[in-house]
């Protein structure tokens, strides 16, 4: 009897009872119940996904530590010299390359410098590697920092890689502690560990004399990797993915196993980057089902996801307005020994109404399920009415602790902390908005979690948004196509499509309105440049855009606007 087997013998004697920690038997299915399966097959069980609570024990969300972090001057003579002020004014992710980074010894101490006892105190040799991280934060003044720890260096409370998050563009510095902290409380969901920290940094490549200088407040989010699945009791060996750009389709030319000739893992790391183990086969077929239209798709779910676990992340994401979620900014987990896929959070610093300050940078469809449309899973799940009501169902249980007293109580154990740094130096001269819209700004953070509810309940009364197609030319025919759009009343959907010079649509040259077909033809047209709108309408009078953007030179977005040209 091989391993396998035997781990086959053990589950069914047992019933799960012994199975890994961090999770808890849910279901029994045929395939967890045979007693001699074959030579590599996966056992599937179902485990529920539970965090340990121990985790957080030494976490202080009402406290500030101090890191102070010296910048080496073996830099200069590194096989990749790099000074900090080099590292510093990356600005672009496409320059932000593996080789940019910098040695540096890191302590933690108190306010007045490093302290005995303390992480690093006595380290007189570099400790840590730095790295900048984010993408869209690389154009900011202040930089995030990932601080990975060398092995001798030991951990930092069970940590090896430490992330401080400057969230130059979160007004209130609260959101990623807000999110997190409330996920503590939330069952089948596994939360991050944060802590503020108020960075303070020596450059001895500026100079033998440096001293240290504050860099103001970060929030310390703990980086998901088997150190973290070990941590929470989950399985240090399972599969873990960060989405880079992903919607759940097949990916056929970047997603390929290792073994594979053709595998690129850049290319697969465009799409999913690898935190976890690296055989690939599990999440390959489980996107070889979610695509096969002709499977039942309830089936193919329960057979690669759990329920409780996905409805809960998409509710958090509704209740906390988080809605850069489509493609990025989640994880994907699964145990080793289980076909089941779990959702873990990640960056929810763009949350708790952070596009309410500019409605224009808001699509109409980033609200509810819409904002997910564009997801093969979402998109088939939610075809589906008993599952549009199961996250209704869950998102009023999550409001038990995603509401307004609840934030309120968090809000008030940070703003204290907050308070000290946005209004002075070096945080002060780099804030989003004036200072005197910071009260305005956190007190707004209450409202979200009931203005959620209504956008999402309102959402579901409107079209789904779709995609445009390109323009189809021979000679001086067009032909214009898009995709169906979908209701989830089942209402009547008919199509609304403009032409014209301009991207606002002003001085149309062509304006066909309820059109109950996705594709129009025109000739005629003189050469140059034109675009196009399409809007779906329901019976009810409700119109979406199609998803498709148009940026104009002022960058002002236009939604449901493509551009072409007349040869």
């Amino acid at each position: 009897m091989n391993r396998y087997q035997k781990a086959a013998v053990v589950l069914t004697v047992i019933l799960g009872v012994l199975i890994m920690a961090g999770c808890e038997d849910r279901k029994d299915t045929s395939a967890a119940s045979a007693s001699t399966p074959a030579a590599g097959a996966v056992a599937n069980y179902h485990p529920r996904l539970e965090d340990n609570q121990s985790v957080y024990k030494t976490d202080s969300q009402d406290s500030v530590i101090h890191m102070y972090l010296t910048i080496t001057k073996d830099n200069l003579t590194a096989v990749h010299p790099e000074s900090w002020k080099q590292l510093n004014e990356i600005k672009l992710p496409d320059d932000n390359t593996p080789d940019k980074s910098v040695n540096a010894i890191l302590q933690q101490g108190d306010a007045t410098g490093p302290v005995a006892g303390k992480f690093g105190y006595d380290t007189k040799t570099p400790n840590v590697m730095v790295k900048l991280r984010g993408k869209s934060t690389l154009s900011s003044n202040q930089k995030s920092y990932k601080i990975n720890l060398y092995k001798d260096a030991g951990e930092w409370r069970s940590q090896t890689t430490i992330n401080l998050v400057k969230s130059a563009y979160d007004f209130s510095r609260m959101r990623n502690m807000l999110s997190y902290n409330m996920m503590q409380r939330i069952p089948d969901m596994v939360s991050l560990r944060t802590q503020y920290v108020q960075l303070h940094v020596r450059d001895l490549t500026a100079g033998s004399n440096a001293g240290y200088q504050n860099y103001g407040l970060y929030t310390q989010v703990e980086q998901p990797n088997r150190t973290f699945l070990r941590s929470h009791g989950l399985d240090p060996n399972g599969q873990l993915y960060k989405a880079s750009n992903f919607e759940f389709y097949r990916y056929e030319q970047e997603l390929k196993l290792e073994s594979d000739p053709s595998f690129d893992r850049t290319a697969f790391e465009s799409v999913l980057e690898i935190k976890g183990n690296h055989d690939h086969a599990k999440l390959l077929k489980m996107l070889d089902d979610v695509n096969d239209s002709t499977k039942d798709f309830d089936e193919v779910f329960n057979q690669h996801f759990d329920r409780d676990n996905f409805l809960t992340w998409m509710a958090i994401n509704i209740l906390t307005d988080n809605i850069d979620t489509q493609t990025q900014n989640f994880m994907l987990y699964s145990p080793q020994n289980s076909n089941t896929w779990y959702f873990l959070p990640w960056d929810y610093d763009g949350a708790w109404g952070f596009y309410d300050d500019d409605e224009a940078r808001r699509a109409p469809w980033k609200a509810g399920i819409a904002n997910y449309w564009g997801s093969e899973l979402q998109n088939r799940f939610f075809k589906n009415p008993a599952n549009v009501t199961a996250l209704q169902t869950k998102i009023k249980e999550l409001q038990s602790i995603i509401n307004r007293e609840e934030t309120q109580k968090q809000v008030d154990k940070y703003r204290h902390i907050t308070e000290q740094y946005v209004y002075q130096l070096p945080d002060l001269g780099n804030l989003p908005e004036p200072i005197e819209e910071y009260s305005g700004e956190v007190n707004h953070l209450m409202d979200i979690p009931e203005e959620s509810v209504a956008r999402f309940e309102k959402m579901l009364q409107y079209p789904m948004p779709f995609f445009m197609g390109d323009v189809q030319q021979q000679g001086s025919n067009l032909s214009f196509r898009w995709d169906n759009s979908y209701d989830m009343q089942a209402d009547d959907i008919t199509y609304h499509f403009t032409l014209a010079r301009t991207p606002d649509m002003t001085n149309a040259l062509r304006d066909e309105s309820k059109l109950t077909v996705n594709e129009l033809k025109l000739d005629g047209l003189t050469p140059g440049r034109y675009y196009w709108r399409v809007l779906a309408e329901d019976s009810q009078g409700h119109d979406m855009p199609a998803f498709d953007i148009y940026e104009d030179l002022n960058n002002v977005n236009h939604y449901g606007v493509r551009e072409f040209y007349v040869k």
